[in-house]
């Protein structure tokens, strides 16, 4: 094992501010959420689960991800109540990586595609070398973000998690440390069209 984290890839929202898959959009030369994807599979990451709802068919993935070396880097698991939200994706994921027995388990959207492999590493170095830590988290001006790594002993916290609530909101409940980043292009998400256009007109690139 190249260092036990896993991640969980969580690309199972339902798009609804946009009025259509996000994460099939074009985006420079493969798509929104092929982007951060690749991205995490060239890090340092272990293995990366893909949750993605039911009935998508990937073809927002490049087809690049699905050949070597890469389509040994991750697997998909579908989350069947991905509609009653992003916890019951979440929820989904952990049960997956939890089965790999992981050292750590981190979590990333797939609307973030300016996440950079830098980022992704330096959490993965703090978390290793922060014995004890219940997490490690990205944060941007003043606010945690993903990526989040979590210790495998607060999963049933996690698992607890209802709705739409996110990791964050059991942070309080943890000890752990928090990694300032100042790109803020690493952590800009696409979720609206006025989010995408932006993207489009070159202001993120």
């Amino acid at each position: 094992m190249k260092n036990g984290i896993i991640a969980i890839y969580l690309a199972a929202g339902k798009s609804s501010r946009m009025g259509e898959n996000k994460l099939s959009l074009p985006l420079s030369t493969c798509t929104i959420g092929s982007s951060a994807l690749r991205t995490a599979l060239s890090s340092s990451l272990e293995h990366v689960v893909v949750v993605s709802k039911k009935d998508d068919s990937l073809k927002w993935v490049k087809a690049s991800l699905f050949c070597s070396p890469y389509s040994s880097q991750w697997s998909h698991v579908v989350c069947d109540d991905a509609e009653k939200g992003q916890a019951h994706s979440l929820k989904r994921g952990l049960l997956s990586a939890m089965s790999m027995n992981p050292k750590g388990i981190m979590i990333l959207l797939a609307d973030q595609p300016y996440l950079s492999r830098a980022t992704i590493d330096m959490v993965i170095t703090t978390y290793i070398s922060a014995d004890q830590q219940d997490f490690v988290a990205a944060c941007f001006d003043g606010i945690p973000r993903p990526p989040v790594i979590f210790s495998p002993r607060v999963i049933p916290k996690l698992m607890k998690l209802q709705g739409d609530e996110g990791a964050r909101k059991i942070f309080k409940e943890l000890e752990g440390m928090f990694v300032a980043f100042s790109e803020a292009r690493d952590f800009y998400d696409i979720d609206t069209k006025k989010d995408y256009e932006k993207v489009l007109g070159g202001e993120w690139r």
